[in-house]
């Protein structure tokens, strides 16, 4: 996937969006309002929410259910469910990478092959109940799921390595890489949802991200994401170039990181001598979130922006917090199955 001129693009379904009756409205829905999605369990939307200290991004642990205001389309609602720590759903943990390609190391994911061993530490730090998982893409237009979700942690290095293997393959010029990655991002959300028990979709980027497409394009399967109540984050070399999409009309720029954005993720900067210790940062971060559920006036289809503030009686506890979650979702009366 490589950054392009705006073009004049016939907006086509994509083919790995499932064939059934709701593929129109997904679609449909995506194109016309390209608007976030959020999956309803039980009548509740369920919110995750990342408190964070202001100096030093550490997990604020100590906030209570009667420290949260949440706001829909401006309105207080009432907070049904209130969950946190090791009470919050297990994570499925995605590492996804951009195939090895020639020329494309330092702007893909090649600086990450020969390092992935400096990940190990981190990777003890997940919980018993959580899973872990890999997937690629590629520029010629192929996705492959090359871990299911597994508990075995042990494969996850091996499989990340064997999935950063060079191609011989150069970037290509096309929109064969965009389609991959929406392939890519569709199969882990329709994995994870086959997985018996319920767990948060959370993708790690390996990722140097100099990449555009089309902002609906993006906006597209971002909604697919959310739908999952999946969250995004990335890891970025320092080494990797910036990308600046400078006069390209409709274009998104840097397409992983916004993801991450719009989903209550982030993207780091790091080196290899720091992988392990922003890894670590995430999941620390993770395992330590609020889970906010409440029940939507109306399942209504359209787009609910959401407003979350800690409350006056919070005092000093709040003072010096970023909550981190995302910004909006549309109630639709859908199961987790």
């Amino acid at each position: 996937m490589k950054p392009h001129p705006a073009l004049t693009v016939l907006i086509l379904l994509p083919p790995w969006l499932p064939a059934v009756s709701g593929l129109a409205q997904n679609t449909v829905r995506a194109q016309n309002s390209e608007q976030p999605t959020l999956r309803i369990s039980s009548g509740l939307v369920l919110l995750d929410v990342e408190a964070l200290d202001r100096t030093d991004s550490r997990p604020v642990s100590t906030l209570t259910r009667d420290d949260f205001r949440v706001f829909d389309n401006g309105h207080s609602v009432a907070i049904k469910t209130f969950d946190s720590g090791v009470a919050a759903r297990p994570l499925a943990l995605w590492f996804v990478v951009q195939c090895n390609m020639r020329g494309w190391e330092t702007r893909g994911s090649g600086l990450f092959s020969g390092q992935i061993q400096r990940f190990q530490p981190a990777l003890e730090h997940l919980d018993k109940r959580d899973r872990v998982a890999v997937a690629h893409w590629c520029d010629d237009g192929a996705a492959n799921v090359d871990l299911p979700p597994t508990g075995n942690i042990a494969q996850v290095i091996p499989t990340l390595e064997q999935a950063l293997v060079p191609r011989p393959d150069t970037p290509s010029h096309d929109r064969s890489g965009e389609l991959a990655l929406e392939k890519a991002l569709q199969l882990i959300v329709d994995t994870t949802r086959s997985m018996p028990s319920e767990h948060v979709p959370v993708i790690v980027f390996l990722y140097g991200d100099y990449s555009a497409m089309p902002k609906s394009e993006a906006n597209q399967f971002i909604g697919e994401l959310l739908a999952t109540s999946a969250i995004a984050f990335g890891l970025k070399d320092r080494r990797s170039p910036r990308y600046f999409a400078f006069g390209l009309s409709g274009e998104q720029g840097s397409v992983a990181d916004y993801i991450a954005a719009q989903t209550g993720g982030e993207y780091f900067w790091a080196t290899p001598e720091t992988y392990a210790s922003e890894l670590k940062t995430i999941l620390e971060q993770l395992h330590a979130r609020y889970e906010l559920g409440f029940k939507p006036a109306a399942l209504d289809g359209k787009r609910h922006k959401l407003l979350l503030k800690l409350a006056v009686h919070a005092g000093n506890r709040g003072g010096g917090v970023r909550l981190r979650y995302r910004a909006a979702y549309i109630p639709l009366p859908t199961t987790v199955e």
